[in-house]
């Protein structure tokens, strides 16, 4: 049974480990966004923001909600292996919900160019694919 529940600081270690494995659609982690303090800020100040998909007791994966009142992203959408395609179900029917509630008809997602299991996912998950851009960015 999987359940999806908002982010607590105790996950924060399984967090940091499936944001860091590659097989779990993560190999993403970046200190300066993904540290226990931000994630702990951000869950403090909007507790929807980090939704946790747990299995049997232990985190089977995460997602963090972006909105800026223009814009709905999903972020840092990592799951396990183990049962992913249901994980990944659950967490996006959760994110769904909460995006609704705060006023949102659209979400996005950002996925690396040609890469198939994100094809994969975001297709079941019911999203059209837009086009393809490099991201940008530069220390502050």
């Amino acid at each position: 049974m999987i359940i999806v529940r908002t982010y607590k600081n105790e996950d924060y270690p399984a967090i940091e480990t499936l944001y860091k494995e590659g097989t779990t659609f993560g190999g993403q982690f970046d200190e300066a966004l993904d540290s226990r303090e931000k994630l702990d800020n951000l869950s403090s100040k909007k507790p929807e923001a980090i939704l946790v998909a747990e299995l049997e007791g232990e985190v089977g994966g995460t997602v963090s909600l972006f909105e800026d009142g223009r814009a709905a992203w999903l972020y840092r959408f990592a799951v396990i292996e183990e049962e992913k395609n249901q994980v990944a179900k659950s967490l996006y029917k959760e994110a769904v919900l909460v995006f609704k509630k705060w006023g949102h008809s659209e979400v996005l997602v950002y996925a690396p160019a040609g890469d198939k299991h994100f094809a994969e996912r975001y297709s079941e998950l019911g999203f059209t694919k837009g086009l393809d851009y490099t991201a940008y960015f530069a220390q502050l």
